[in-house]
């Protein structure tokens, strides 16, 4: 995956390099699939442009594996750690990021066309596999949707204000962006359809 501060600015960048076609995939998060080419058009591994997360984040190369729970038990089991959990990548199949004994860090990739990528009933958000952001009293819920101790949902005010902070701190969106794209996507969870 590209790391890049502005997804414009990056996508125009290396769509002229390379002649790469970067599209949106599908779901809430801003990330675009890279198709890329060979030197006689056929086509290459590809990869991803998603939003850098933290200052040091740098390109990651990624590893097909025929499955990702075993070589992150692997990955453990030989010293090294898992820095993002199991993943779905709708329509690809699954992902996880690791760092070596060394500090290097690789991800891992099994394919799977048929992965769905599970998101919160109430807000949107990614629901990792296997990651503690899931609600502990209903899997269909993220932590920030469910009190933890009384099982309590938030109301649709506290959901919809909550994404709207998450679109402004984590993608950079601004105030009127972020209430318009919670307000196009609250409709469509499971939660606010009832």
């Amino acid at each position: 995956m590209v790391p890049a501060d502005d997804m414009k600015r990056a996508k125009k960048f290396y769509t002229e390099l390379f002649g790469w076609k970067i599209e949106k995939m599908p779901g809430p998060m801003e990330y675009y699939g890279i198709e890329t080419t060979d030197e006689d058009g056929k086509k290459g591994l590809g990869g991803g442009l998603g939003k850098r997360e933290n200052p040091p984040d740098a390109i990651v190369n990624y590893i097909d594996v025929p499955s990702i729970d075993e070589y992150t038990a692997k990955v453990k089991k030989l010293g090294g750690k898992i820095v993002m959990p199991k993943t779905a990548v709708p329509g690809i199949g699954y992902a996880a990021v690791c760092l070596d004994t060394e500090n290097n860090t690789f991800g891992l990739r099994e394919c799977d066309e048929d992965a769905k990528m599970a998101q919160c009933e109430s807000c949107g958000m990614p629901l990792p596999i296997d990651e503690n952001t899931t609600s502990k009293n209903d899997k269909r819920y993220c932590i920030h949707c469910q009190n933890q101790q009384t099982g309590e949902l938030a109301s649709r005010e506290q959901v919809r204000e909550g994404s709207i902070n998450a679109a402004m701190k984590f993608m950079g969106k601004t105030r009127e962006e972020a209430e318009k794209m919670a307000d196009e996507m609250m409709p469509k969870l499971p939660r606010w359809q009832k």
